[in-house]
């Protein structure tokens, strides 16, 4: 059996507390269901490096390039991305209706974009029944790499 993870896209917003997003699915534009792989030393480190350079935008400058990976405009096209992104073969990524209904996840991703400002996120853990981790992809890449290479030690 496979490590499940649901990854979700919430507009940052005032009274949203980042350790709490996995309570709020129905505010998110996407529900992506993985079926394998969903740990953070996994899908977690293969999402921050997706998301540790993206930009967010308002509006698109048809007179300069702004090219996928690299800048979305605004939430959605954040969460489209990361679905092209991870969708590759038949199976293993799924989406989900948006209805808060718990599953068989072990982990929750959740990003919040906003205009302006570095991207954060959070991931919660089913089986601890907490967040175990807040803050930039760039910060998850370096809390779970740095743990997944101490564990094979």
């Amino acid at each position: 059996m496979g490590t499940r993870s649901l990854t979700r896209v919430i507009p940052r917003q005032q009274g949203l507390a980042w350790d709490k997003g996995h309570e709020h699915c129905s505010m998110s534009m996407m529900n992506m269901y993985r079926q394998s792989n969903g740990f953070p030393e996994g899908h977690g480190v293969e999402l921050a490096y997706y998301l540790r350079h993206m930009r967010i935008i308002n509006g698109i400058d048809l007179g300069r390039e702004q090219p996928m990976g690299k800048y979305a405009n605004g939430s959605s096209c954040l969460a489209a991305q990361i679905v092209g992104h991870f969708k590759d073969k038949v199976g293993d990524i799924y989406l989900f209706p948006n209805d808060d209904e718990k599953g068989w996840e072990d982990y929750i991703y959740t990003i919040y974009p906003c205009e302006r400002k570095p991207l954060q996120m959070s991931v919660w853990s089913s089986h601890e029944d907490r967040c175990i981790f807040v803050g930039t992809p760039q910060e998850l890449i370096d809390k779970f790499e740095y743990d997944k290479k101490n564990d094979s030690q």
